[in-house]
């Protein structure tokens, strides 16, 4: 591992366990055992490091997605097909201790870090909820689903209960085990997404 992967994941950690603000360069350096300049050879700053961070994050949450032109196409396998799909790629991704933290990171930091809540924001509540939108009226024009119910509805009322989730968990519930987490975390987004999905389902199709 070179010392740019060391400053990365070593600031993953750090930011993770003291926040953002409560960690210096000077402090990454130590942790990483270079110089302090030395880490402008790699980074920038310690907000580059942090954009890069957040960049690593949405890199790794997508690269299993499925495309909208496999999804149309796979739309009579039923709603368990893509729910399952999506929530076994996400919570694989989570399994990851780094992933975890870089998870921490986004909620603890979006209170007090403008560039973190908008991309919290953008990147991971209003992106996903606008592919669920695109993926529930490819539904609805197959019949699969009421034409008269609200898609965005639909779609955040399926999201937001994740959220809450992994809010609760990281704030409320915090410290808690990540591994125990996880497999309730299945348990209920599943429950909640079928209770809500069944509301809406033309029965017989």
């Amino acid at each position: 591992m070179n010392n740019k992967e060391k400053i990365f994941y070593v600031s993953i950690d750090l930011f993770s366990e003291h926040g953002y603000d409560g960690v210096s360069v000077r402090q990454i350096a130590r942790e990483v055992g270079i110089k302090e300049s030395s880490i402008y050879n790699h980074y920038s700053s310690k907000q580059e490091i942090l954009n890069r961070i957040l960049e690593y994050y949405i890199e790794e949450m997508t690269s299993d997605e499925i495309p909208l032109n496999q999804a149309s196409l796979n739309l009579d396998r039923g709603f368990d097909f893509f729910y399952k799909a999506g929530c076994d790629a996400f919570l694989s991704k989570l399994k990851e201790e780094r992933m975890m933290k870089i998870t921490r990171i986004l909620f603890i930091e979006s209170y007090h870090n403008d560039e973190v809540r908008d991309f919290l924001k953008k990147s991971i509540i209003e992106a996903p909820i606008e592919g669920w939108i695109v993926l529930f009226d490819l539904m609805k024009a197959k019949n699969l689903i009421e034409k008269d119910c609200d898609t965005r509805q639909l779609s955040e009322s399926f999201f937001y209960y994740g959220m809450f989730l992994l809010y609760e968990h990281f704030f409320i519930n915090y410290p808690e085990d990540d591994g125990k987490f996880l497999e309730e975390f299945m348990m209920k987004t599943e429950s909640h997404a079928r209770t809500i999905f069944d509301s809406v389902r033309i029965r017989g199709e």
